[in-house]
């Protein structure tokens, strides 16, 4: 795959090489404000990305996703779960959703700043109904290789909602506070 040389739009119009606040990289739309004052907090970064539904096109997101959350301070714990969170969500998407239907896409949004991560999922399918996927826990259901993605991302995000139809997921990774000693 080829992609075209990265130019920054910069605000009043105009594209750059090496300046400004948004980037496109062979599809992917990465905005990032890189003027700042020294010490003040890293900006949010925000990613807007058509995937092919393809096994493997996840890592498009996943890869640069992992490297804004560390780069704004998210915890090793926050890293696994979010990334396992998304890594999920796009599958089901490309996997159940569009079926690795080649003229189908996966559109995925998101949004890390030091308080909060937003990763929202959303395929060209005709949808499920989440409250009708089985308890993966039950003993009847432990042996049974599906289901096991929804669970783990209710568990691992603070919030996730799924639009009517179903071919919508909106997760949410809200930073805990700090424990007191």
């Amino acid at each position: 795959m080829t992609t075209a040389p990265i130019r920054f739009i910069v605000p009043g119009g105009g594209c750059v090489p090496g300046g400004g606040s948004e980037a496109r990289v062979g599809g992917v739309k990465n905005s990032n404000d890189n003027t700042r004052a020294p010490g003040s907090p890293l900006p949010a970064w925000r990613q807007d990305v058509r995937l092919p539904s393809e096994r493997g096109s996840s890592r498009r997101v996943t890869d640069e996703l992992l490297e804004q959350l560390g780069a704004h301070g998210w915890s090793p714990s926050d890293l696994f779960s979010i990334h396992l969170a998304a890594e999920e969500a796009i599958v089901n998407a490309i996997v159940h959703g569009n079926k690795l239907d080649p003229t189908k896409t996966v559109h995925v949004v998101c949004h890390v700043d030091g308080e909060v991560v937003r990763v929202e999922v959303t395929d060209e399918g005709d949808g499920f109904d989440p409250a009708q996927v089985p308890d993966c826990t039950l003993d009847d259901r432990l042996e049974v290789p599906s289901g096991r993605g929804v669970m783990l991302m209710r568990n691992f995000m603070s919030r996730i909602e799924y639009n009517a139809k179903g071919n919508s997921v909106l997760m949410e990774k809200r930073r805990e506070p700090e424990p007191q000693s």
